[in-house]
């Protein structure tokens, strides 16, 4: 399903976090600093990609000589993500008692 870029954007700045104030959201949608620093970063390239799209329309958008730099901070951002996402997955799964079979030992 195609979405509309402006409501991709409307979605990570109002629901997820705003990026020109990435801080407030450290530890709430934001797990680290590096995340907030991408975001900030991913904020000042869409806002670059805007003023080069005057009709606000996503071909202008995609079409804009600043649109690969989105597409680069967007990338390095989903990997920081994901990468900080999985090593909190591995604390916890490391932090929860097993729930295997015991094995009894006879003796």
């Amino acid at each position: 399903m195609f979405e509309y870029l402006d409501h991709v954007f409307h979605t990570l700045w109002d629901h997820f976090c705003n990026a020109n104030e990435p801080e407030r959201y450290l530890g709430v949608s934001l797990r680290t600093e590096e995340e907030v620093a991408l975001i900030r970063e991913l904020g000042v390239a869409l806002n670059a990609a805007g003023d080069e799209a005057p009709g606000d329309t996503d071909e202008e958008y995609l079409r804009a000589p600043s649109w690969p730099d989105v597409v680069a901070v967007a990338g390095r951002l989903a990997q920081v993500m994901v990468a900080n996402d999985l090593q909190e997955l591995a604390v916890l799964h490391n932090a929860e008692p097993s729930t295997g079979p015991r094995q009894e030992t006879q003796g």
